[in-house]
């Protein structure tokens, strides 16, 4: 029962965290980005979700960073919720965003890859790795806590 309603859980919340972050990188970031061409034919919407944000005082962070850590967040999430465990099979998996992540971000820094570095990229990276962490331990905890009541 815990492993449906877990991973149920998860799947909203990871779908949830994708949602936020694509409406904030909509909102928020410059429109030359690649992912603004498929847009181009969305309507007036996300035109007006940018003027509607115009108005919003937001932190340069949460603006720039908070989205890639709410994306990283939910394919942590996402690939938690199909594993829903920690082995050397899933291990793969989890690991290869949080690197393609912090090495992009590291590559613009050292090598002047596209893009810009910024630290708070990497703390938000951070941020959704330990955050999945916690949530798996969590998790694996109360099961255990379970399965020993049982």
């Amino acid at each position: 029962m815990l492993k449906s309603k877990a991973r149920r859980i998860e799947l909203v919340l990871a779908f949830v965290l994708f949602i936020a972050e694509g409406l904030l990188y909509l909102t928020f970031r410059s429109t030359e980005l690649n992912m603004f061409r498929l847009y181009e034919h969305a309507g007036p919407w996300v035109d007006s979700l940018r003027e509607w944000g115009s108005g919003l005082s937001l932190p340069q962070w949460v603006r720039y960073s908070l989205p890639d850590g709410l994306w990283l967040l939910s394919y942590l999430l996402l690939v938690d919720a199909i594993w829903n465990k920690f082995d050397k099979a899933s291990f793969i998996w989890y690991l290869c965003m949080p690197a393609v992540a912090f090495g992009s971000e590291l590559a613009q820094m050292c090598w002047g890859f596209t893009g810009t570095y910024d630290m708070m990229d990497l703390v938000c990276y951070s941020a959704a790795v330990v955050i999945t962490l916690i949530i798996v331990y969590s998790k694996n905890y109360i099961r255990k806590k379970i399965a020993a009541n049982v």
